[in-house]
């Protein structure tokens, strides 16, 4: 049934999803909720590592994880509001998808700073599911929020954005074949230079080509983009966007959240 709460898009932010298969929606979860997560999080990685907030040399693991207890204790549900749950019913359909239980919801992204430059990814460029999933209708929708300010350069999630397009593009012309995130890098390396340049190790320039310049390919618009925000804002992103993870080169964590919703369709092929 619909959640109490209900979320509408306008045309215009429906053709953005659909043009760049990320949707941002600012300040879209109560401050107050993610306040007690981001103190959640802080207390768990304090208590199992040693970091401490308000203690930057004790900031020595990168990319903390293992927050499986966390969430089994239901630390995070905070996170599962109703506001949540509308996203579920809004692009998978209202009764059509699985709603997480207490115990399953959020999963923890944390990245401290490194003493390292930044520069655009080349590796580790994926999709959530296979691109031929997604074909007749979205298999699931993946939601994240922020718990600390996500700035420029500061390990925030690098996606392609129109590269969904493309990957629909290229399992709709291969029927049958299931592709998955590596199949997809070899054919579009093999066909647009931009995305063979892209997924090789270094190139001149190469945030000026990938984030700023982008290219068109097909009548689509593709470009690097950082997933960057304040606390409560949401991001919603299509599975078979391509996306990879970056170093944080600032001074501060990046700190955020995530959901995958599915839907139940997609979870009872799977059984």
């Amino acid at each position: 049934m619909p959640t109490p709460f209900s979320l509408t898009l306008t045309a215009e932010q429906r053709e953005e999803f659909d043009a760049a298969g990320v949707l941002v929606l600012p300040g879209y979860f109560p401050a107050r909720d993610m306040a007690a997560l981001a103190d959640a999080v802080w207390s768990d990685i304090s208590r199992r590592f040693g970091i401490e907030r308000r203690r930057p040399e004790t900031w020595t693991v990168e990319r903390p994880g293992k927050f499986q207890s966390l969430v089994r204790s239901g630390g995070l549900r905070a996170f599962g509001s109703d506001r949540l749950f509308a996203i579920g019913d809004l692009f998978l359909g209202a009764g059509k998808w699985i709603r997480p239980r207490p115990h399953q919801i959020g999963a923890p992204l944390v990245t401290f700073p490194m003493r390292t430059s930044w520069e655009v990814p080349h590796k580790l460029w994926h999709l959530d599911t296979s691109a031929t999933d997604c074909i007749a209708s979205l298999p699931g929708i993946r939601v994240f929020t922020f718990l600390e300010p996500s700035l420029p350069r500061g390990g925030g999630t690098p996606y392609i954005a129109g590269s969904h397009r493309l990957a629909l593009e290229i399992a709709a012309r291969t029927p049958g074949a299931h592709l998955h995130s590596q199949d997809l890098r070899a054919i579009l390396a093999q066909e647009h230079p931009w995305f063979a340049a892209l997924f090789e190790e270094g190139g001149p320039d190469r945030v000026q080509r990938f984030m700023i310049d982008g290219a068109r390919i097909g009548g689509t618009d593709v470009r690097v983009h950082e997933m960057l925000g304040q606390p409560g804002d949401a991001i919603i992103m299509h599975p078979a966007v391509f996306h990879s993870i970056a170093v944080n080169a600032l001074d501060s964590p990046r700190m955020m959240l995530m959901q995958f919703l599915f839907a139940e369709s997609y979870m009872a092929q799977l059984a």
